[in-house]
């Protein structure tokens, strides 16, 4: 479709400098389409080089069809392909229809994500490590304080990054639906889902299960999916701060996260901490890390 036949169709006007357009409509009974949708007849993803706002929405009506419109810059839609955490970009991206894309950005973007091979594969498994050993670990401590709901909240969203984690280590990237990818792959991860959603065992007991399996998962997959910080680290010869790390671009999404996961690849002896005297230690010396 032409940039100027979706003006008409959407009842607004497109400059037609952007870099590229996707629509997205409604299609009949499929199984799964972007909330974005939800109320509208069209969704239309308009790319611009960059803009002082990540994201303006706009909503149009021309007859009885409304659309919703939203731009973004091409650095924010990079980072939601990069870090898997917008759904709804995503499924923009790969569901919509190409309408205007003059230097072929959205071609290749969607040839990344559907090849799902080499930096986007190591970056988004350890993005999704990250988050599954930060909702571990919080669900682990909801659990001490007697907060068992808290706890099983946290440790089913920690299943939902192990979902990811398996289905980007079977080579695929990680769709919004993805416990439908799961369960084709037959994991073990599906299992457990339905063990702890389902199973007749008192809540604690359930979550207390699931928590025994993800530590076994961690320690098993660190390696694995780590294996871009570790290039990180390799990259120089001097060691890493810990703020130097949270402001690479590879891992500044992670300021929650990063800090756990060094320090258990620190006591699974993956990488070495080094200490030294620094003044804004105080009276205590400063930690950096490498291999």
């Amino acid at each position: 479709m032409e940039l100027s036949n979706l003006t008409l169709l959407s009842g607004e006007t497109f400059d037609e400098n952007v870099l590229g357009a996707v629509a997205l409509r409604q299609r009949g009974n499929a199984t799964f389409q972007s909330a974005l949708l939800h109320d509208f007849d069209m969704v239309v993803l308009m790319l611009h080089e960059e803009q002082e706002t990540e994201r303006i929405i706009t909503h149009t009506i021309a007859g009885d069809r409304r659309t919703q419109s939203v731009h973004v810059g091409l650095s924010a839609l990079e980072r939601a392909v990069m870090a898997g955490d917008n759904n709804e970009l995503l499924t923009s991206l790969m569901s919509g229809e190409v309408i205007w894309d003059p230097k072929g950005i959205l071609a290749e973007m969607r040839k990344e994500l559907i090849q799902f091979q080499g930096p986007l594969k190591e970056r988004v498994l350890f993005m999704e490590f990250s988050r599954f050993l930060h909702m571990y670990v919080k669900s682990k401590r909801y659990l001490e304080a007697s907060c068992t709901m808290d706890a099983y909240n946290c440790v089913l969203i920690a299943l939902y990054h192990w979902a990811r984690i398996e289905v980007s280590e079977a080579g695929y990237f990680p769709e919004p639906a993805v416990w439908g990818q799961v369960k084709n792959l037959n994991s073990p991860v599906h299992k457990l889902y339905e063990e702890l959603t389902v199973s007749t065992e008192t809540l604690e007991q359930r979550v207390e299960l699931i928590l025994l399996a993800c530590e076994f998962a961690i320690m098993s997959k660190m390696s694995d999916c780590c294996t871009m910080l570790l290039h990180i680290l390799s990259s120089r010869k001097e060691a890493w701060s810990i703020k130097e790390l949270l402001q690479h671009s590879g891992l500044s999404q992670l300021q929650a996260e990063l800090p756990l996961v060094l320090r258990k690849l620190v006591s699974r002896s993956l990488i070495r901490e080094i200490t030294s005297w620094a003044v804004e230690a105080g009276d205590g010396h400063a930690i950096r890390y490498t291999l």
